[in-house]
């Protein structure tokens, strides 16, 4: 995978501070941030200050991906859409979202989180 523009997850937040992650994996993503092609948006920046304690690493000083009109139009669609394959059942809110302003800018998603691969199909 040699990516332009990667959103990350709050998953993949998460997991890249975890001593099971494979370290070729922490290295390509560092590597990837070092290029400033790895990006956050607002329900990543809203997951992370949602707990008790701040995250180390503030994801607000990655590059920023923004909401449009048409990325909100679009989330609701993949909703409606997996509504009616009647995939969605369990998907959270904010996936739908996320995975719209990827679309709207082109990004891949970095994420451990099944519900993208749903999301996707």
């Amino acid at each position: 995978m040699n990516p332009t523009l990667v959103l990350l997850d709050a998953s993949a937040f998460w997991r890249l501070r975890s001593p099971q992650l494979d370290p070729d994996r922490r290295r390509r993503v560092a590597e990837w941030i070092g290029r400033g092609i790895v990006a956050a948006s607002t329900p990543l920046l809203l997951e992370t200050r949602a707990g008790r304690d701040l995250p180390p690493v503030d994801p607000g000083e990655l590059p920023w991906l923004w909401f449009t009109e048409r990325a909100e139009r679009r989330a609701t669609e993949l909703q409606h859409q997996m509504r009616a394959a009647h995939q969605h059942l369990g998907v959270p809110p904010l996936d739908y979202l996320i995975a719209a302003v990827a679309e709207d800018h082109g990004a891949s998603i970095l994420h451990y989180d099944a519900d993208f691969e749903r999301l996707a199909a």
